[in-house]
Order: C-alpha cells, then structure tokens, then sequence
C-alpha cells in the first residue's frame, strides 16, 4: 500500500474493488465499488495516510502542491527514478522518464513544479539537500511535515499596526520597498541553478554558541534588519566570514493581501498560476481566501505596502545561504526550521532591507 505506483491506482480510479485472502469482497461487501462503503473507505484512509474525501473522488486541481507532495511523501519505490517519475500523472508534468539518472529524476520534477509555477512551497522543507540543487530535498519524505504557517494578522490588529506604522515610517521608504517587492520575478532554474526572488538580511556577525549533543551546530548572529537570532544548521559555519551568509524571505506571496490579485512582476498581468498555492486547509485543499478589512480594489498603494510591513514584521521561515565564491550561493542545510522574528522596527530601509534575485546551486 506504500508502493510509488499504487498512488495511482487507489485514487485515479473512479470504481475499486477490495478482496480477501480468500478472494472474497473485503468485509463481504458485495456492492459494485467500494469507494461508495463509508467503512472501507476510512480504514483505507487511515492505512495510507490519505484523507478519505481524497480517495474517493480525486482530483489534483483540487489540492496544493504542498499536499500533493504530502501524499507522495510515505511511498516508496524500488526503482529510485520511480519516485518522480510516478507523480507524473497527479502533477500534470512533463518530464520524460530517462532510468539511469538516479536522485537527479527527483530533482528535474521538483524543478519543472518551480519553473511552470513560479511555486516556491517546494523550498519549505528541513534535512539533507539533493546533489542537484542544495534547495531541494534529497527525499520526497521530507514533504511529510508540514511547513510552519505564517502567522495570520487579524483584521483588527492589521488596523492597527498600519495606523502605527503610518505614523512612524517615511512614505517614501515604505513605497520604495513595496515597489521593489513588487517587482521581483518568479523563481526559475537555468542549468540546475535556482534563480530565487526573496527578501534579503545579510548576516553581520556570527558566533557559535556550541556544538549541540547531535549533528546540529548551534550559532547567535547578528543580523541586519532583524537584530539578534539563534539557530541550528547541519553544516558547520565558519565565524570568521559572517558577510558570506544571508538570511532570506522567499514567500512573497505571503506578504500580499489575501483578496490582493498576485502577479509576479507585474500589476496588470491577469496570468493564472497553473498550480495552486494557497495556504491548505486539514484535508490539502486551498480553501477560499477571507475577507480583508478593506477590499483590494479599493485600498491605496500606500495601504497596501503599510500592511505588507506588518507581514514582514511577522515570524518567517527563513532560509540560509552562503556565497561562494563565484558569488552563487548554497542552501546551508538544518533538521529544523530557522524561524526569525520579523523585521526590527528600528531598522534603516535603505541599509537592512534587498530585495534581488539570488542564485542558488
């Protein structure tokens, strides 16, 4: 029942049969299709790890990629190529099956995912990187637990917090950095490389606070924009060249407003994001989006980029990379999240805050 392909055939097909060991129908229910027996139904959903609803009438339109990745996440494959390539069907790829090229399968499907969609919640994840990009996983298990959420500000409380911040920012600044948000392109790779648009802290100290009783190193930096972090890695870092490390925010689409039209680059393109990537709801699909406080269409830039602040103002995952020296750079791996406290409110917007594409091997 964990097996790659069976994926497949237990929620592609509209009829299904159960039998026993004797070749008799499962629990002698004789009906034409057991996906109509509420009982089997549920017994097979809690043996596979997949919500009954989804069994039953399965559409991939219906569901994220995040949960699509989580229903990919418990099987297994005796060909390795097979764990991509058996997904093929349930994301709508393209790749062509070439066996022989071992892990990198895996990597070319998660890259179409990112290059068709511009979709970056492939990139939440903790553990060992691949050999074929650092930010993707080694293993499709990974996708097992789910990301930490962004924490949603409340109508009432965004109210607030942009009154404050309307009072106490340079309008200037603030327009100046959501028009640089708002600019970024969507993540593509060229050549295995991630070209990856995000929100940028540079690292301006680093110290290492000890090296922990399991694999993780632990360290305290300094960061700009932010202030003080502790976090754990899996790789070791030297302290010595702190400036090589930077702290990024990659979900851009978070800091929109939820009825805000999301459009890479660009405030006019009506373009539709092939898949789907809406914060899910408990059985993996994008619910609908809650009402603001202010509609979209009738809220000004300036509005808009003061609650963009708050977000950013919002504990993140964020990733860490380090330069190399061909001015790329690598994900540094951890078994944990890295999770930062939000920018400083004291922080200089010209100083602390980039927003650029950066390239990732």
């Amino acid at each position: 029942m964990t097996r790659a392909w069976t994926a497949q055939e237990l929620l592609a097909a509209k009829v299904i049969r159960f039998y026993d060991r004797n070749w008799k129908p499962y629990l002698g229910d004789t009906r034409p299709n057991h996906k109509e027996s509420a009982e089997i139904m549920q017994e097979l959903a809690d043996a596979v790890g997949v919500a009954r609803q989804t069994i039953i009438a399965f559409n991939p339109d219906d569901l994220t990629v995040r949960a699509r990745l989580r229903l990919a996440s418990t099987r297994n494959a005796t060909v390795e190529e097979d764990v991509a390539y058996s997904l093929i069907g349930i994301f709508k790829s393209d790749i062509r099956p070439h066996y022989g090229e071992g892990d990198v399968a895996l990597g070319h499907f998660l890259e179409e995912i990112v290059a068709r969609s511009g979709e970056v919640t492939v990139l939440a994840w903790t553990g060992k990187s691949s050999s074929y990009n650092s930010c993707l996983p080694a293993t499709l298990s990974v996708y097992s637990r789910s990301p930490g959420a962004s924490l949603a500000i409340e109508d009432a409380a965004m109210d607030v917090r942009v009154g404050a911040l309307r009072n106490s920012l340079s309008q200037t600044d603030v327009d100046l950095l959501y028009d640089r948000v708002t600019r970024l392109p969507p993540a593509r790779f060229a050549n295995s490389q991630l070209h990856l648009s995000c929100v940028i802290f540079v690292v301006k100290r680093l110290g290492v606070q000890n090296f922990g009783d399991g694999r993780e190193h632990c360290y305290r930096a300094r960061v700009s924009g932010i202030g003080d972090v502790e976090f754990q890695t899996l790789d070791q870092l030297s302290p010595t060249e702190p400036r090589k490390l930077i702290f990024v925010h990659p979900w851009v689409r978070d800091l929109y407003d939820p009825l805000e039209r999301f459009n890479w680059g660009s405030a006019d393109s009506d373009d539709e994001d092939e898949y789907k990537s809406a914060p899910e709801s408990d059985d993996g699909s994008a619910p609908s989006s809650p009402l603001a406080a202010v509609p979209a269409a009738t809220m000004d830039n300036y509005t808009r980029a003061l609650r963009m602040i708050a977000r950013l103002q919002q504990p993140f995952h964020a990733l860490l990379l380090l330069q190399q020296t061909n001015g790329s750079f690598k994900l540094v791996a951890a078994e944990h999240e890295i999770v930062l406290p939000g920018i400083d409110r004291k922080m200089n917007f010209a100083k602390d805050i980039r927003t650029e594409v950066v390239e990732i091997l």
